[in-house]
């Protein structure tokens, strides 16, 4: 038997109005996924993840997870202000055991718009194993714009390669 680990940690700037909503975003998949009841939800969030389903005021954001009903990102986050500029904040995620790659993207991509507006945000990740598995070591990364999310495994990437650069 052999451990997998997901593993992930990045850092980028924002506005404190950004970080506030990927702070309250967070807490919500926290409280939803240990089934408490979660605190008001600010008109913000609600509008930068719409209901995608007309009976589920919350669907829009559960939406970025692969299961719904286990919206989880799989890391840990911490925002502190930035001393340069008092009107931004660093926002830092991070995680050694289940990182989250595309829910992480996707709250990144709805919370950070004005952001993402002056440039992409990016970040990488590992996938490692306790034991030497074969394919269990990898990783990949991802590229955050304001219309799109480019995420790519490094066996993807290796296939790409071996193959002439066909995809």
């Amino acid at each position: 038997m052999a451990d997998h680990f997901i593993q992930g940690s990045f850092a980028f700037t924002c506005s404190i109005a950004e970080a506030a909503l990927i702070e309250e975003a967070w807490q919500l998949a926290a409280d939803l996924m240990w089934d408490f009841d979660p605190a008001p939800i600010s008109d913000e969030l609600l509008t930068v993840f719409p209901p995608s389903l007309a009976d589920k005021p919350l669907s829009g954001f559960t939406a970025i997870f692969d299961d719904a009903n286990f919206p989880d990102f799989g890391a840990d986050i911490q925002v502190e202000n930035s001393i340069e500029d008092p009107k931004t904040c660093s926002v830092s995620i991070y995680s050694d055991t289940d990182f989250q790659p595309w829910p992480i993207a996707g709250l990144i991509q709805r919370c950070c718009q004005p952001t993402l507006a002056i440039a992409p945000i990016g970040f990488d990740w590992s996938l490692t194993c306790s034991k030497p598995r074969i394919d269990s070591f990898g990783g990949g990364w991802c590229a955050i714009f304001p219309d799109r999310i480019e995420i790519e495994s490094t066996r993807q990437a290796l296939s790409k390669a071996l193959n002439g650069g066909l995809s």
